[in-house]
């Protein structure tokens, strides 16, 4: 096993990781996209507990920090859950680096939270295989969440309530702003379904997991209108250990058990490329539910 730093440029701004290789030539590359905040190891823990699990079933495996985070230099500014574009932009500089380097195209990619918006918008590339997705966020912030953010919700309904024209307003506003809708970036990553295998993992205590009735309501909505081929390849996992959010802080031999259902799911994306659905994953007419023993 080899072990590289790297520090790749992406638009305006410069992003560390590093890069983990196996002795033979790479099958495939991993990348992995943590969460939000700051960690100790660059990516997260769970990316470096991937890293030698990955480079020994003969996989390339590389971990970041968003630019402004960790080790990556610059500013975050603001910062909203439904936009991932420049975290994205980011992950895409890295991968083009390193595959280029190794002359592997093929990559799956590993996201948690935050991390999982992102991993999501890399599966419209056509060398993507799959995408395996821990506590993703399927409901976007409401507008009120958003303005309260910027100016602070005293401030917005303050300002109702002093104006009595608008005062009758303020019930109906705060429920139209508390709204949560699905959010496009998830949903529509569906539409690659037919080439690209894609699985999301909550773990216990699932509202800790971004994870409720709406959610389920969402995801069930949006598999059932898809054709068998690509309903095919989504599966919902509920496992026993968690919440998924926290992994950093979880037991070590919790963090063993969720590394275990993570590895298998990363070989199968690659296994099912453009074919049938990989061997072991079932198929049904809506989400899938699989409690782990």
């Amino acid at each position: 096993m080899n072990q590289f730093p790297l520090f790749v440029e992406a638009g305006n701004d410069h992003v560390a990781s590093v890069l983990t290789v196996p002795e033979d030539n790479p099958r495939g590359v991993v990348i992995t996209l943590p969460g939000t905040g700051r960690h100790d190891l660059i990516g997260s823990t769970m990316c470096a507990h991937l890293s030698q699990r990955l480079v020994e079933r003969g996989l390339a495996h590389v971990r970041l920090d968003y630019a402004g985070v960790g080790d990556s230099p610059g500013l975050v500014p603001t910062w909203v859950l439904s936009d991932v574009g420049a975290a994205s932009q980011q992950a895409r500089a890295v991968l083009g680096v390193v595959t280029e380097a190794l002359g592997v195209r093929r990559f799956v990619v590993v996201g948690a939270c935050y991390g999982s918006r992102v991993a999501l918008s890399l599966v419209s590339d056509p060398d993507c295989c799959g995408a395996v997705c821990l506590a993703t966020p399927v409901l976007d912030h409401g507008g009120f969440a958003r303005v309260s953010r910027a100016v602070g919700e005293r401030t917005v309904f303050s300002y109702v309530r002093s104006h009595v024209a608008l005062r009758r307003l303020a019930g109906p506003l705060r429920r139209t702003l508390k709204a949560r809708k699905p959010a496009a970036g998830v949903v529509g990553a569906f539409d690659y379904l037919d080439r690209a295998a894609i699985t999301f993992l909550y773990g216990r205590f699932p509202q800790e997991d971004h994870y409720n009735r709406q959610v389920r309501e969402v995801l069930d909505e949006a598999v059932v209108k898809l054709p068998p081929e690509r309903r095919e390849r989504f599966e919902l996992r509920m496992l026993q250990w968690g919440p998924l959010s926290k992994f950093d802080i979880l037991p070590p031999e919790d963090k063993e058990e969720v590394l275990n259902v993570v590895l298998p799911l990363v070989d199968e994306a690659f296994e099912d490329v453009g074919g049938s659905p990989a061997l072991g994953r079932p198929a049904a007419s809506g989400v899938f539910h699989v409690v782990k023993p």
